[in-house]
């Protein structure tokens, strides 16, 4: 039978390779589409890459923190 830590770090790798894959996913989508941008309407590509910065920056903190706390309640 395996442990409550044993369960606990697979329900963890699991969720982070989830991430990790959702995270591989939605870059090439971004990619994709910046390159769309960037042919079609260069102004609007500029205002998009600084939102996407903006939203990557919180979303990393925001990552950071749940798996910090993740890590703590493991």
């Amino acid at each position: 039978m395996r442990s409550a830590k044993s369960i606990n770090d697979h329900a963890l790798l699991t969720a982070l390779e989830k991430i990790v894959a959702l995270s591989v996913e939605n870059q090439i989508k971004v990619e994709a589409l910046e390159q769309v941008w960037v042919k079609t309407n260069p102004m609007v590509h500029e205002l998009y890459i600084g939102e996407v910065e903006m939203i990557s920056r919180q979303k990393a903190a925001k990552l950071k923190l749940a798996l910090t706390k993740a890590l703590k309640e493991s």
